[in-house]
């Protein structure tokens, strides 16, 4: 029951984080494809990229693939990904208690 409160519960931050790129990319020269996820970590969250290299070294390819998309669009995608696996684990945890 934890995974899926977890999951919703951290809806409206990775929200800010939306927020957040949505006014990097219309404050400055990025385009809504233009701003990668590996550029928006460098450039305003080198400390938790710096964080996932060190210490989860064994899936920097698999990072190193998915930050080379959109942060937008990947930012958008996780929210709902995770949005739903928590409204959907709920319920089933409700019932195994």
């Amino acid at each position: 029951m934890g995974i899926a409160y977890l999951c919703i519960y951290t809806t409206p931050i990775q929200i800010g984080f939306l927020f957040w790129i949505a006014w990097i990319i219309f404050s400055t020269e990025y385009t809504l494809l233009s701003l990668s996820t590996d550029e928006f970590l460098t450039e305003n969250l080198l400390i938790l990229k710096e964080f996932v290299f060190k210490y989860l070294s064994l899936l920097k390819p698999f990072y190193e693939f998915f930050w080379q998309f959109p942060a937008i669009i990947m930012g958008f995608i996780k929210t709902i990904i995770s949005t739903w696996l928590g409204f959907w684990l709920l319920p089933i945890a409700k019932e195994l208690n």
